[in-house]
């Protein structure tokens, strides 16, 4: 039975490792090309707040040649002063606009 169980637990721990590398790379490619590729624009607060894991965020949209895109950034309802209709700025990356983020987060 042990025998079974070491090839399983190498498997499932080389898949973790798989797995956590694709995230941080990808998270780290995604950085690089918004440095690399930084556009600012002014974006609208919409009518969606919302809470994961005891963190409030705020969903805002805004449009790149005509185009419309969403994102959303850290919410702090004891500081912030932001509410629906409010205007922010964000930056965003000219070669994929979907990869953006408020400016104060950034």
């Amino acid at each position: 039975m042990k025998n079974l169980k070491d090839p399983i637990l190498w498997l499932f721990s080389i898949i973790c490792v798989i797995f956590l590398a694709y995230l941080l790379i990808g998270g780290i490619i995604k950085k690089h090309s918004l440095d690399k590729n930084l556009e600012y624009s002014k974006a609208i607060v919409i009518d969606h707040f919302f809470t994961i894991r005891y963190t409030d965020y705020f969903s805002y949209e805004f449009f790149v040649e005509d185009k419309k895109y969403q994102g959303s950034g850290e919410y702090y309802p004891k500081s912030d002063t932001l509410s629906v209709g409010d205007t922010i700025t964000v930056v965003y990356d000219k070669t994929n606009p979907d990869n953006n983020r408020p400016e104060r987060e950034y």
